[in-house]
């Protein structure tokens, strides 16, 4: 039942201005209830209720049932209000039975209630709302319908109320909707995708909702998933092999009733946690992930799967008109990307995507051995793949803003198409037949949001017949043809209809606008079944089922210890022992794990039980020993509270905690009082024990300062009496300590760590405010002249100062920054946290036996711990700033700081700077990285100089250098010998290379064009930037092979690479190999593009997105 106001759930009370009345059927559902567009109704009715004698109703009343849509309903009536004395309250209530047969019942109904004057039905008030209702919300409607004082008031200027002479009636109009997805209006809460839909989605890890659409997409290929379980894996680690990892994906899919991870398949990629935040393009993940899993299908049963299931051929042509002369190329594509803008179907796309260009005028083809000709430049398909990967070109570049927009343009895509128009006349169509080439829709995988973020979720239809789902991450739900194609053709609402919207319509129409088909899977037709056949246990690996459920099992065995552990709680029980090796603040140290005995407490144990069991523990009888509570007071020490009492020995010990415990610590923590010998109390009897309340004694503990040892020490405890002074107990130290009797002492009480005052021994424990728990530190009471010696020697020679110390103490963990350098160890070294930057090099210089001047520090960064800023020296620098500079985000730090060993003094190389430049060999797969260490003052003549010490030029090549900046793989600049090194910032990436003969040999007429990488979108870059000489009437095939020798790349993935020329003015054309470079008219800021797949790994983007790699 809701009970929350109107505002929360309905909409405004409807004004009556027209005078309509509620028996007006047409008006009263068109206004009240109109039709939701995209929900199939099943019926709409209306019901009224008479009443006949409001006055005598019940606090709580039905209406008669009736049926709409095949459903029993009914008008729930509270007249006096529910839990609101001011308001009645209505509700529409489901009259079905529930027999709790079927938890997943459920009735979506969009409704109005009315109450209106029995005699003037155009005298009403209305409320409205949908709602899906279930077993658990059976009733929907509105708890403030009205108030209560109104009901027997004039409603308007017309001065008739809605309730007179005790009648009123109230009307109910219920348009019930039909729910195909069976998830209509859901909360969603405690959904189960298994039980729905038989399938189960994948965990988004931060941003990967766009791996999680492909990879359901994947598993629904059955083949494909066929040929991953078909891979060799029996001997792999999953976190290091994708293959593994992807077959235990696959095969949890098939086989989990919750929502699968995918952190271990990240692992294996070689991501860490940054890469799972961060988003990528599907289409170029999809290629990373499938050339790495080409190459472990390799010699296995799985060999060619891929290029069975996603490889098709076209042909790249140019044809003259007037002469029989063709130039062709064949290649292989796994995807093809199709334009949106300015196409409005998919066949449109495919009818651009082979649009023929004519070569002529100015820009006539250089036939070979016929001159310049007309002709016919364009691609055709030569085969289609079994699975078409479609993706729809959503992001361009565009020119005019000079930025990268997401085309959200409408772009219609059927259920079904004939691609046979787009395929060349040849053998192969000839003999696919005239059916060869009919697809059908298997997926479509959305993206909504904007070029610069936004959320991905794939819509599949996994079995031939089966129906559609929508696999959003860990949710999987039915989903109607209208969800797949209507509302993925993006476009929404032309502008000049959002006038006659609502807001909330509007806000629909923004979301269908940016939400959108990105990717297209189509299934041949003739292929189907092969393509979705479905898999076996057979077709499992055997060693694959077996891991995982071994894996379960260890899981329940687990759960059931988690479960098992709810039965206990933990405790620690403390000593004098303890107290006694305690060199610190408070009884024991609460961080150690080794301070006092832990024990492990069944919740329902008594405390006699319990109190046995540490007796055991301590081999001492129970009645010379007494257990204290230990808690934290306000100022964050920890002390002795009360002693449990004998009275409590029958509570259980969830009992004990609740009372003694605190609710800031998880365990109980207890002190264990052991008596000696029985002493007299007041009565005459003696006892191991007195009382604290009852023979105003009371518990301390005392701790031993030796100076000359610098050594804090537990004492024991004593009893005093609050009245007596603070002298009497100075001849029972001196005994313990076994000094003379007389010996003089002083006295401090330990307060907290920063606060230790001195204790006035005339006074009384009560006036220096000492109460049970407390601890008091004492030492000799030196003269000033041993005082002086101690200070002398460095020696802290008074309590004050060594618990200064102590506060102050840390445990520091240097690390090398350099791990793979077997020569140099982690130390852990205590030291102060108010220690200078000098005193820190000293001590670790000690342990490296080096000059402290030649060390290095590099802070650690949050919360990864990993080497981050370097620490520059300062003489006023404490540890404590080392430790969390604040450049380090103030996070919580470590006390971890890592060292480097210099070669020359700190001082030195502060006034320089460490420049980090990459040689390029002869190919530019022939790189070095080194470090320079130069003057921030010299220029960048000195660094060449720096770096041709370290690498050699090669005797046949020019000599001469050229060094340039490279940010994200885009070409910065290029730098002048007398240009300062200061002029290049840190985040640039430095080149130098030894400038290509030819481009030294080059004629005047020759032009040098620059070269770049990118993947997909130009704006995607990657790798370096190089530069080619433009040689005369030279094809680009020629031109390839001068490319291909200057990047080192092997022939089969050079195959892969697709070049483009970019024109300044934005333009990009595709190039072919009988293109002539020479013969464009080519612009200063023209250049060559390269587009393919990084695989280098090499992380040169430092805005949201970078390149997607794959190591496993």
């Amino acid at each position: 039942m809701d009970l929350a106001s109107p505002a929360m759930d309905e909409s405004p009370v409807v004004p009556v201005e027209e005078h309509h009345s509620v028996n007006d059927v047409e008006w009263m559902t068109e206004k009240l209830i109109p039709k939701m567009a995209d929900l199939e109704e099943a019926a709409c009715e209306t019901f009224q209720w008479d009443i006949k004698d409001w006055r005598s109703l019940d606090k709580r009343v039905t209406g008669p049932e009736f049926e709409i849509g095949g459903y029993k309903w009914r008008i729930l009536l509270f007249p006096q209000g529910n839990n609101d004395r001011e308001n009645c309250a209505v509700y529409l209530d489901s009259a079905e039975p529930n027999n709790g047969q079927d938890p997943n019942w459920h009735v979506c109904a969009q409704f109005a209630l009315l109450m209106s004057n029995p005699d003037h039905p155009t005298v009403y008030v209305s409320h409205t709302a949908n709602h899906r209702f279930t077993a658990s919300e059976a009733d929907w409607g509105f708890t403030r319908f009205q108030e209560l004082r109104k009901l027997d008031s004039a409603l308007d200027h017309r001065g008739i109320p809605l309730i007179d002479n005790d009648r009123t009636v109230i009307t109910a109009y219920v348009r019930v909707y039909h729910d195909p997805t069976g998830v209509l209006w859901h909360n969603f809460i405690n959904y189960d995708s298994k039980a729905m839909t038989g399938y189960v989605g994948l965990k988004n890890q931060g941003a990967t909702c766009y791996m999680n659409s492909l990879l359901q997409s994947l598993f629904f290929t059955n083949y494909f998933r066929k040929a991953v379980f078909d891979i060799p894996t029996a001997d792999d680690e999953p976190s290091k092999s994708v293959a593994l990892a992807l077959q235990r994906v696959f095969y949890q899919l098939a086989t989990s009733i919750n929502s699968v991870g995918t952190t271990e398949l990240t692992k294996s990629f070689g991501w860490n946690s940054l890469e799972s935040f961060m988003q990528h393009d599907v289409q170029e993940f999809n290629r990373v992930l499938q050339d790495n899993l080409e190459g472990k299908m390799k010699g296995t049963d799985a060999e060619g799967a891929i290029q069975k299931l996603f490889v098709g051929k076209m042909k790249s042509y140019i044809k003259c008109i007037n002469v029989d002369y063709e130039s062709s190329r064949v290649e292989n594509f796994y995807d093809i990307q199709l334009n949106v803008k300015g196409c409005k179907t998919l066949r449109d796309s495919f009818a651009n995507y082979i649009d023929v260009e004519t070569l002529d005028g100015e820009n006539k083809y250089q036939a070979e051995g016929h001159g310049l000709q007309d002709a016919r430049k364009g691609v055709i398909f030569e085969s289609l793949p079994p699975v078409l990967h479609l993706q729809l070109k959503r992001f361009e570049y565009d020119i005019e803003r000079d930025a990268m927009v997401k085309i959200n343009d409408r772009h219609e895509f059927p259920l079904d198409i004939d691609l046979a128009d787009f395929v060349a006349e040849g053998e192969e169509k000839q003999k696919a037949g005239p059916d060869g080439f009919k697809y059908t829709l298997h997926g479509v995988l959305v993206h909504s949001g904007d070029l610069h973020g936004g959320h991905y979720f794939a819509l599949l239809k996994p079995e031939r017949n089966g129906n559609w789902y929508r696999f959003d991450d860990d949710r999987v739900t039915r989903a109607t043809q209208k969800e797949v194609l209507d509302e993925n053709y993006g476009g929404g609402e032309a502008i000049e209809n959002l006038a006659g919207m609502t807001m909330a319509m509007r806000q629909l129409n923004r979301h269908k606008r940016f939400t959108n088909a990105y990717m297209l899977v189509y299934v041949r037709d003739n292929a189907m079944d092969e393509v979705l056949k479905p898999l076996t246990p057979d077709d499992v690996p055997e060693h694959l089922q077996q891991r995982l459920d071994d894996e379960r099992a260890a899981l329940e065995i687990k759960k059931k210890e988690r479960d098992e552990s709810l039965l206990y709680f933990n405790a620690r029980i403390i000593s004098d022992e303890d107290f006694k090796a305690h060199d610190g603040c408070d009884l024991f140290n609460p961080h150690s794990p080794t301070a006092g005995k832990p024990l492990r407490v069944r919740r329902q144990d008594t405390f006699a039980d319990f109190k046995t069991e540490v007796a055991a523990l301590y081999n001492v009888a129970e009645d010379q020993m007494q257990i204290w509570t230990l808690v934290k007071r306000q100022n964050d020490t920890i002390r002795t509270d009360l002693p449990i009492p004998e009275t409590d020995r029958q509570l259980t010990m969830e009992n004990i905690k609740e009372k003694y415990g605190t609710r800031s610590q998880s365990d109980l923590k207890c002190y264990i009082e052991i008596a000696d010998k029985p002493t007299a109390a007041p009565n005459g009897k003696f006892t191991f024990f007195p009382s604290e309340g009852q023979t105003g004694y009371f518990m301390i503990f005392i701790k031993y300062y030796d100076p000359l040892a610098s050594r804090l020490e537990g004492v024991g405890k004593l009893y005093v009496q609050k009245n007596s002074k603070v002298a009497d107990i100075l001849p029972q130290l001196n005994e313990k300590m076994g000094f003379a009797i007389n010996t003089p002492l002083k006295l401090f009480e330990e307060i907290k760590p920063s606060m230790i005052e001195p204790m006035r021994v005339k006074a009384s424990f009560s006036q220096c405010e000492i109460q049970g728990g407390d601890i008091i530190v004492f030492q000799k009471d030196l003269t000033p002249k041993e005082m002086n010696e101690l200070q002398q020697q460095n020696i802290r020679a008074a309590i004050p100062q060594y618990y200064e110390y102590i506060n102050n103490r840390i445990i520091v963990e240097f690390k090398p920054k350099d791990d793979e350098d077997t020569t140099l160890e982690s130390y852990s070294i205590e030291l102060s946290k108010k220690s200078t930057y000098d005193q820190v090099a000293t001590k670790l210089a000690e342990k490296l036996k080096i000059d402290p001047l030649h060390i290095q520090f590099t802070a650690a960064a949050p919360p990864n711990g990993l080497p981050k800023n370097k620490i520059k020296r300062s003489t006023n620098l404490q540890l404590q700033e080392m430790l969390s500079p604040g450049y380090i985000n103030n996070a919580q730090s470590s006390n971890v700081i890592y060292y480097e060993k210099l070669d020359i003094s700190i001082v030195e190389l502060e006034s320089k700077r460490l420049v980090k430049v990459t040689f390029l060999g002869p190919t530019l797969k022939d790189e070095s990285t080194h470090e320079l260490l130069l003057l921030k003052t010299c220029n960048m003549n000195a660094l060449v100089e720096a770096l041709l010490s370290k690498v050699k030029l090669n005797p046949n090549g020019s000599q001469r250098l050229r060094t340039f900046a490279v940010f994200n793989g885009k070409l910065i600049k290029e730098y002048g010998l007398n240009d300062p090194i200061s002029s290049t910032h840190d985040s640039f990436s430095l080149y130098v290379e030894e400038i290509p003969t030819e481009e030294i040999e080059a004629l005047e007429d020759e032009p040098i064009l620059t070269c770049f990488h990118y993947t997909g979108d130009i704006s995607r870059l990657h790798g370096i930037p190089f530069k080619i000489v433009v040689k005369e009437n030279e094809e680009i095939r020629d031109t390839k092979t001068r490319i291909r020798a200057r990047l080192g790349m092997s022939e089969k993935d050079f195959a892969k690479v697709k070049f483009v020329l970019c024109h300044q003015n934005g333009k990009v054309t595709p190039l072919e190999d009988d293109d002539v470079l020479s013969a464009t008219d080519l612009s200063p800021n023209d250049s060559l593009g390269l587009d393919h797949v990084d695989k280098s790994g090499r992380n040169n983007r430092l805005g949201a997105e970078k390149a997607i790699f794959i190591r496993g």
